[in-house]
């Protein structure tokens, strides 16, 4: 079943799905000028990868994955799963290249939603975050190997040091206070 209008200028028949087919690739057009030529072919070629086999990809699926894009991709940040992490828009054309180019054998296409390359951004921002999470809990743990490069000495060092220090001393003799007089002596001083 074919719903048509006829066009207000020109008088020709126009199928309603097409004519909104034509507006979403209006607005997508608009939509993306906002970013610079070379993310705009990356996202192109993503886009390439919800192409069904047997059809094109209609303008209103393309407008609906970039829009959901389009936030991120303009702040710098990807959000997955409620968190939000930093993802400059040069990373987000690298990242969307890379998954066109080198696409995995297990990949099955088309693909459905953008949440196969939300993971994968997602996955390389939490393997750094993991790797510099790592870095800084081996700097904290030889912190005390890193104090003697920083003439920090050891504990050790200090009281054996000590220690040598007070045996080299020599040793004085000690006498009772003064004024001090044995058991024996005050008892008979008072008899």
């Amino acid at each position: 079943m074919s719903c048509s209008f006829d066009c207000p200028y020109c008088g020709t028949s126009i199928d309603i799905i097409q004519g909104m087919e034509l507006a979403a690739g209006n607005e997508w057009t608009e939509l993306i000028q906002s970013i610079p030529p070379s993310m705009i072919g990356a996202l192109l070629r993503y886009l390439e990868l919800f192409k069904p086999k047997i059809q094109s990809l209609r303008w209103s699926r393309r407008l609906a994955l970039t829009q959901e894009l389009m936030p991120m991709i303009k702040s710098g940040t990807v959000v997955r799963g409620g968190i939000t992490h930093a993802m400059p828009m040069q990373a987000w054309e690298g990242e969307m290249m890379k998954l066109v180019s080198n696409k995995p054998a297990a990949l099955v296409l088309p693909l459905k939603s953008n949440g196969y390359l939300l993971s994968i951004m997602v996955g390389r921002v939490e393997k750094q975050l993991a790797a510099t999470e790592a870095k800084a809990i081996e700097a904290q743990r030889n912190r005390g190997q890193s104090g003697a490069q920083m003439g920090m000495q050891p504990v050790g060092a200090v009281v054996t040091k000590a220690v040598a220090k007070k045996a080299a001393e020599p040793k004085q003799k000690s006498g009772p206070p003064s004024g001090w007089q044995g058991k024996a002596k005050r008892v008979s001083n008072e008899s």
